[in-house]
């Protein structure tokens, strides 16, 4: 009798193990799917924004997150996106975008990360960058250096941009915090009787 209460107890664990595995992986491809569906729609806006061009489809053909110490805290990806006409469902470029996530709080358990394309970035050194990561291209001690200083290099340009936009930010919240005095009519001022109260005896 104790042996089959066991052998129950044991199947009932492992179709558990197997239905949370099995909703584990769902709930990652779902997650997946939303995430590019959102930087899909960020890659939209910033085509949008600086060539003023709509209506257009963007397939991924590479995503790589950047590692190392400066990306330890930040989620920055490399994003080659091939963008098709939908007219012509023709591969019209292919173009290479760095894309950030920044984890924004919803409440005291939850967050959600939030996508912004960063900048438009050259699609050759894009595809160096990332087969060096995987080990397909190997290189000398001089090549790492001097790839590590281009890369500390756009960090600081980086830093620097995100501190005059914070500066400027700053300024216009000070400029329209100045409460402009209203300016009265000498005439209004003149005709305009003075409250004296009275004290009843």
């Amino acid at each position: 009798m104790f042996g089959i209460i066991v052998i129950i107890l044991l199947v009932v664990v492992i179709i558990f193990l197997i239905v949370t595995t099995i909703t584990g992986k769902k709930a990652k491809k779902n997650e997946i799917k939303q995430r590019k569906k959102v930087v899909r729609d960020e890659i939209k806006n910033y085509i949008f924004q600086e060539e003023k061009r709509k209506n257009l489809r963007i397939n991924f053909e590479q995503v790589f997150a950047r590692k190392g110490p400066d990306y330890k805290y930040r989620d920055v990806f490399d994003v080659i996106v091939d963008i098709v006409e939908p007219k012509t469902n023709q591969v019209t470029e292919v173009k290479a975008y760095e894309i950030e996530g920044f984890p924004v709080r919803i409440d005291k358990k939850n967050t959600r990360i939030e996508w912004t394309v960063n900048r438009e970035i050259d699609i050759e050194e894009t595809r160096r960058r990332i087969a060096i990561a995987e080990k397909q291209i190997k290189l000398s001690k001089e090549e790492k250096k001097a790839l590590k200083q281009e890369e500390v290099s756009m960090m600081k340009e980086k830093r620097e941009k995100e501190r005059l936009e914070y500066k400027e930010i700053k300024q216009k919240q000070k400029e329209e915090k100045k409460v402009v005095t209203p300016v009265v009519d000498d005439k209004l001022k003149k005709s305009t009787v003075k409250f004296v109260p009275k004290r009843n005896k």
